[in-house]
């Protein structure tokens, strides 16, 4: 006779265990309808920001592939004009000759 009170006593724990259980999935399924519309409203949204992510990535490499350009094209031309002759002969004008030579008139 114990023996069955016993095992009634862990079923009907069992019950209780059981319902609580129960309940409690009961009240996260009736938030389950409102957790998917919040869903759905923050899907497109997402998928916004994921575009514009990617425009954006797009874009930085463009910008870093001009920057190296323009690198490319400042050291050409810093080399030309570290290269280029100061005055050459065929380019300086009659005041620049004056001044290489100390001839300066103040007229």
């Amino acid at each position: 006779m114990a023996s069955l009170e016993a095992i009634r006593d862990y079923l009907a724990k069992e019950l209780v265990q059981m319902t609580e259980q129960c309940e409690k999935l009961q009240a996260e399924a009736a938030i389950l309808p409102g957790i998917r519309a919040e869903l759905e409203a923050l899907r497109p949204r997402h998928y916004a920001a994921l575009e514009l992510m990617v425009e954006r990535d797009e874009e930085l490499e463009e910008l870093r592939a001009d920057i190296v350009d323009l690198k490319e094209v400042y050291r050409e031309q810093v080399n030309l004009l570290v290269n280029q002759p100061m005055f050459s002969p065929c380019c300086v004008t009659d005041s620049e000759s004056k001044f290489k030579t100390g001839n300066i008139d103040s007229t």
